[in-house]
């Protein structure tokens, strides 16, 4: 080896980056990873579906959607293929995955609970993910609460219902 002469992977390093790009190369990467970050951050993703059933309370803060980083979604999506492809195999769900039907129960509930009058001064939002659907937003009391969640539970596609309401007056 040449004295003279940085070793290989200095050369190496040279060629790409310059001899004063060597130096610039970590602000660079940091400057990459905070981009991705934030670009990342923008591209928030919604697998479940989410609507607005009603909105006569306009006091009641609208819930946001669940949303997820690109990359939870990936791993989401692949839990739920698994899930969809035991419960196929084992028969406890349809063809195509427990997730298949959640945006026609969806759109089903949602407007089952818009067309019905007793709800008509509450402001409530849905998210179906298996045929699970959970009630988010605000009624008037307790016994609207109770009507809204059984009423949403005998709803065709329906397996179980959460009742994340907040009661206002």
């Amino acid at each position: 080896m040449n004295r003279s002469q940085p070793p290989l992977r200095v050369q190496r390093m040279h060629a790409v980056c310059g001899r004063r790009g060597a130096l610039a190369l970590p602000a660079t990467l940091v400057a990459l990873v905070l981009a991705s970050v934030s670009a990342a951050a923008a591209e928030l993703v919604q697998l479940d579906p989410f609507a607005a059933a009603t909105q006569g309370m306009p006091a009641c803060a609208a819930p946001q959607p669940p949303l997820l980083t690109p990359e939870a979604a990936r791993t989401e999506a692949h839990v739920r293929a698994e899930r969809g492809t035991r419960c196929g195999m084992d028969g406890s769900c349809e063809a195509g995955g427990a997730y298949r039907r959640d945006p026609e129960i969806n759109e089903r509930v949602r407007g089952a609970i818009a067309n019905e009058a007793r709800f008509a001064r509450t402001s409530v939002w849905l998210t179906t993910t298996r045929g699970w659907v959970t009630l988010q937003g605000c009624v008037r009391s307790a016994g609207q609460r109770r009507a809204l969640v059984a009423f949403v539970a005998r709803q065709p596609g329906v397996t179980r219902v959460f009742d994340e309401l907040h009661v206002k007056r």
